[in-house]
């Protein structure tokens, strides 16, 4: 594995900001013996069903959306309840930061997460490192090297009012005007790296879709580390086409990697 040099050359310059995913979490999880479901899984545990054609026939090649299977749930169950399933499957209790974490914080000023956990919270408080930590109702700061930043883009667990769990979520919390001039300042002076992903994911697509409307159009050349799997050629082609460029690694490979070459 060969870490791009442009994201290489951002992060010695302090230009690079990097985009957390919940295999951040999975990984950790892991390496706790703890079960992480995939989100599939995830999807259809929680009420997920696919969806049939006007001939009442179930369509192929559906990808299962957490955010529709978490909608069903909460029509069926209530809000507590949905934020509940969420804690207790994907919150990651009982495991430990790992060294990814650590590099996260130690590496970048500006870390934007679509993940609900709080291990990087924890990872600062066991290194007593200060970290900003801004969701969708506060303004985004200008990133700085002296500064440690974390921007929720989907709330995390420790305060469920300000999860973003579902589509009629977003709708009802979406970035402000000034939150999204923010974003395409950076998108446009910062090399974006993405890790903890994978390119076939309800996850990556939302975030990538809500960057790209930020930004106001197709977003520059960026990276991914695609997290525990293989690319196949029409992902390859499809995110190719979209300016993304990606390489297999889990996340403490790629930042461990990225470490040792700095």
């Amino acid at each position: 594995m060969n870490l791009p040099v442009e994201v290489m050359e951002a992060v010695r310059n302090k230009k690079c900001i990097l985009f957390v995913g919940s295999h951040f979490a999975a990984e950790a999880a892991d390496k706790a013996n703890l079960t992480f479901p995939e989100p599939a899984e995830l999807a259809k545990e929680l009420g997920w069903k696919k969806p049939k054609s006007p001939m009442g026939q179930k369509q192929k090649g559906v990808v299962p959306s957490v955010e529709e299977g978490a909608a069903a749930y909460e029509a069926a169950n209530g809000r507590a309840a949905l934020v509940a399933h969420f804690a207790e499957r994907v919150g990651a209790s009982g495991a430990a930061p790992t060294r990814a974490h650590e590099l996260a914080l130690k590496h970048f000023p500006m870390v934007f997460t679509t993940a609900v956990d709080t291990l990087l919270e924890e990872q600062a408080r066991r290194t007593g490192t200060t970290l900003d930590v801004i969701d969708r109702s506060m303004k985004i700061p200008d990133p700085d090297p002296a500064r440690r930043v974390l921007v929720r883009l989907r709330g995390d667990l420790g305060r469920p009012d300000s999860l973003i769990l579902t589509a009629a979520d977003h709708q009802q919390h979406p970035l402000s005007p000034d939150q999204r001039k923010t974003i395409r300042s950076l998108v446009r002076g910062y090399v974006v790296f993405f890790v903890g992903y994978r390119p076939d994911e309800e996850e990556f697509e939302k975030v990538f879709s809500e960057l790209s409307d930020a930004y106001g159009g197709e977003l520059p050349r960026c990276h991914l580390a695609v997290a525990q799997g293989n690319i196949d050629d029409y992902l390859w082609q499809k995110w190719v086409w979209r300016g993304l460029l990606m390489f297999l690694a889990d996340p403490s490979d790629a930042l461990d990697q990225m470490d040792a070459q700095l």
